[in-house]
């Protein structure tokens, strides 16, 4: 009777365990800048982007790196940003993130006509092979030299180191950005964000 009893009881708990896991909930918006997005350890989330973008974008602008003496805003190239991790990563985001955050300072202005892995934007060049086309109004055709070339590059770097002890598990993801002045190949500027995350392992599972 007493095994028949434990059967019972194992079978309810098995039970529980199992509706427990096939309850969900609906899916619900919720604010991307705000602090309920998902974190996991071994991976970049939202927030990783947001965090390294706004603190490196800062660091550059209060540097006074990007200022000039003739009243034109700086010309910034976003150049390459490697990934060094073990870890897929979706550099354009970060980069976007970063134009974003340039242009919204006021304090300069980005290009996409020319980058490390060619234009971002085509368009620039494409345009201008339409001069002599006889299907255009050449009035209104953009002209070979007057496209603006940028006066800095930025480029980057993101690393990854982890740690573990026992059930505790730690990432360090470091943001490594350098500001390059084009015309005498000086790195101007550079800063590194580092973003740490630690999580415990559950006593099963993985």
């Amino acid at each position: 009777m007493k095994i028949v009893k434990r059967d019972c009881i194992a079978a309810a708990v098995l039970a529980f365990a199992v509706l427990a896991a096939g309850c969900g909930s609906d899916p619900a918006r919720i604010d991307a800048a705000g602090t309920g997005t998902l974190t996991t350890t071994n991976d970049v989330n939202v927030k990783d982007w947001q965090i390294a973008a706004e603190k490196c974008v800062n660091s550059m602008l209060t540097s006074g790196s990007l200022a000039r003496n003739d009243g034109r805003k700086s010309v910034v190239m976003v150049s390459t940003v490697k990934n060094s991790t073990s870890q897929h990563i979706d550099i354009q985001i970060l980069t976007q993130k970063i134009r974003t955050a340039i242009h919204r300072s006021g304090q300069a202005i980005t290009t996409t006509a020319v980058g490390a892995n060619g234009p971002e934007d085509r368009a620039t060049k494409q345009v201008r092979d339409l001069q002599d086309d006889e299907m255009f109004n050449q009035d209104t055709v953009q002209k070979m030299g007057t496209a603006i070339a940028p006066d800095f590059s930025l480029a980057g770097e993101i690393t990854q180191q982890t740690a573990a002890q026992g059930r505790m598990r730690e990432s360090y993801f470091y943001f490594h950005l350098t500001l390059t002045d084009l015309k005498t190949g000086l790195a101007v500027w550079e800063d590194e964000v580092e973003i740490a995350k630690q999580d415990k392992r559950p006593v099963l599972g993985f």
